[in-house]
């Protein structure tokens, strides 16, 4: 290896500033360096290409739904939504559709890449919903009759009672007002009228009175203790409960893996295909 001395011979040796100059510029640019502005250009021009290309193959699709609340959707059997707005990629989509109390419905539909459509579908009511509410009517009239017939049977059972009571009462007021004319009468014709005729019949007529309010006052406490009765046993009679088995069905549309994630549950459907 050669020396300064022996290259540079009959030259002084730089020193100072003066060697770190000349080392700069004999080194020069480091070559190779990596600018990075070129590839943020092309990833940009690239996602601008892929985001509209995606724009271009792709369509809307509105739903209009008969509930218009609380509905669902399964998309191509894989994707469970509650949106109103779909963004779909163009070709044909199967769509299933459920609410509560109603019945499940199947159809496909094709969506145009850029453009926008509406579908527009009544969810019809499950059967064991429509079932389910026959049975509520009647359990009301049951319920009605089970209440209201006791609750008649003695309210008249009281009126009776009170009409009773009246004529009771009307009767014994007849028979002491007869008493008081006997013992303030000085009339011979009138006393022995009393005594043969008005006496005899007005004590009649209040026995009979006093065995009638006897008698429906009877009634009316055995009309009350029954309605007492059909109240409490009607109202251990427990409500129709609806099983949502459209619900069931649904649910199952969508594979789910089980647990240990090898096996899962899968339930077919009924459906009405849309025309």
């Amino acid at each position: 290896m050669r020396t300064w001395a022996a290259s540079h011979r009959g030259m002084p040796r730089p020193t100072g500033r003066a060697r770190e100059d000349r080392m700069r510029v004999r080194s020069g640019p480091v070559r190779g360096t990596i600018r990075p502005w070129p590839w943020v250009l092309l990833a940009g021009v690239l996602a601008t290409a892929g985001t509209g290309t995606m724009a271009q193959t792709m369509g809307q699709l509105r739903l209009v739904v008969d509930p218009g609340h609380d509905f669902q959707v399964v998309l191509d059997g894989k994707h469970r939504l509650q949106e109103r707005v779909l963004d779909l990629t163009e070709g044909n989509h199967r769509l299933q559709l459920w609410a509560p109390t109603r019945r499940i419905v199947d159809t496909t539909v094709y969506v145009r890449a850029g453009g926008s459509r509406d579908l527009i579908v009544r969810l019809p009511y499950a059967p064991e919903y429509v079932a389910h509410l026959q049975e509520m009517r009647h359990y009301r009239q049951r319920l009605w009759l089970n209440k209201a017939l006791p609750t008649v049977a003695t309210a008249g059972a009281a009126a009776w009672a009170t009409a009773a009571y009246l004529g009771y009462r009307k009767a014994g007021r007849q028979l002491q007002d007869d008493r008081d004319l006997y013992n303030s009468s000085a009339d011979p014709g009138e006393i022995a009228a009393l005594k043969d005729e008005l006496f005899p019949r007005h004590r009649e007529d209040f026995r009979r009175s006093k065995v009638m309010l006897g008698v429906s006052t009877g009634v009316c406490a055995v009309a009350a203790a029954i309605t007492v009765w059909a109240y409490r046993r009607a109202d251990r009679k427990p409500l129709p409960v609806f099983e949502d088995k459209e619900k069931v069905r649904f649910d199952g549309l969508v594979w789910l893996p089980g647990p240990d994630g090898r096996g899962g549950t899968w339930t077919a459907a009924m459906t009405i295909p849309l025309r």
